[in-house]
């Protein structure tokens, strides 16, 4: 009976799982698909009416019989001349293995190429490529900045292979990539897939990872705290989740509250909504945005207060129907659902004062190096912490 009714309380995981639109967790700008479009424009100006002839060339010395080099610049001009095709894209995968088989020690340059070709393969929409990249050239590091696994882990979101997610989550932890065990956009993608899965195995698999990062001291990012108390509630565990949920520090976030909101009346803990619903009535000053709660949301306050009031008729009930009713009247009531907000795309992974960088900001106007990733060091907050913290916030 308890698992019955908190159907209804997971309804919208459900329709999200079941829904056969997937999108990016993160924007094109977010991860540098925009930078890597506008280089593409600019490499395409540069070559005008010689990219068959280029691509034509660079097919011979691919060739197996061909002892031409590939240059740095062959393969950046490739990564950004390529189109949809089978051809071209069969010629990507042969310059990268050719340019990778060629000795280290005749590189100088300091670009780096993950990234770069991961954004080439997000913005041909082709995720299978990525990966068959990711597992022939990634053996020796080509592949090893955070950047290439964020915008892999992204593209797999999109197409809804979520298990592959975590498969690749898997992957960052064994190699420690970059230092960290536990990289925060990372973790958020796994979150993100293990909530629009939404099975037994994915649910069991966020909840280990919560112990794990609990353990370690970690704090997850709000967007992944709130998918993996998403999932908590859709698996009828709301007491998982209000424990989840009470990790953030600001709790009045849009989604934050309303996730408790929901796990509160499971619990049928009504007295503890009350203060929810007063901190988003409170007035405000004038320039302060108006604070809301979805439809759906209320509704199931509604159904939650009309069957408390068949056993009871406390002030607390009185109290949250005059809420319902102001919540009503003063316009907060949106029709978006709680799961659109939940999968929101991420527009920005700006800079912050802990250090963390922009996704896209390792793509510039070069093409794709990464900046200062190699020689990271911690800023001054982590200097006391031992080797690995440093990204794992």
């Amino acid at each position: 009976m308890f698992r019955k009714s908190l159907y209804t309380v997971g309804a919208f995981t459900k329709a999200c799982a079941a829904s056969a639109h997937y999108r990016s967790l993160y924007s094109a700008a977010a991860l540098g698909i925009e930078g890597y479009e506008a280089y593409r424009e600019k490499t395409r100006t540069q070559h005008l009416h010689n990219v068959d002839n280029f691509k034509r060339k660079m097919r011979d010395f691919v060739s197996g019989s061909s002892t031409n080099m590939i240059f740095t610049e062959d393969l950046k001009n490739i990564i950004h001349l390529i189109d949809n095709t089978p051809e071209d894209k069969q010629l990507l995968k042969d310059t990268v293995m050719r340019y990778n088989q060629q000795g280290k020690e005749l590189r100088f340059g300091n670009y780096v190429f993950g990234p770069v070709i991961m954004r080439a393969c997000h913005h041909l929409g082709d995720a299978d490529l990525a990966l068959d990249l990711f597992k022939t050239a990634g053996t020796d590091g080509f592949f090893d900045q955070l950047t290439s696994y964020q915008i892999l882990g992204d593209m797999l979101y999109e197409k809804g292979r979520y298990q592959e997610v975590r498969e690749l989550f898997d992957s960052i932890k064994s190699v420690q990539i970059q230092g960290g065990r536990f990289p925060k956009h990372c973790i958020t993608l796994t979150f993100a897939a293990c909530y629009k899965e939404n099975t037994a195995d994915s649910f069991q698999y966020a909840m280990d990872l919560w112990k794990e990062l609990n353990s370690v001291g970690h704090v997850p990012m709000r967007k992944a705290t709130a998918f993996a108390a998403a999932l908590a509630l859709a698996n009828g565990r709301p007491e998982i989740a209000v424990e989840i949920l009470g990790t953030i520090a600001k709790g009045n976030y849009v989604t934050v509250r309303q996730l408790k909101t929901l796990a509160l009346c499971a619990l049928n803990r009504l007295e503890d909504v009350v203060p929810i619903f007063r901190s988003v009535l409170e007035v405000k000053g004038p320039f302060e945005k108006q604070q809301t709660f979805c439809r759906e949301v209320i509704q199931k306050v509604q159904e939650t207060v009309a069957a408390a009031k068949a056993e009871s008729t406390s002030t607390t009930l009185q109290d949250l129907e005059r809420m319902l009713e102001f919540l009503e009247t003063n316009g907060q009531i949106v029709n978006e659902t709680l799961d659109s907000m939940l999968c929101s795309a991420i527009m920005s992974t700006a800079q912050r004062t802990d250090g963390h960088s922009n996704l896209a900001d390792s793509y510039n106007s070069r093409g794709g190096r990464v900046q200062q990733q190699r020689n990271f060091r911690p800023t001054k907050k982590y200097s006391q912490l031992r080797p690995g913290l440093s990204d794992m916030n």
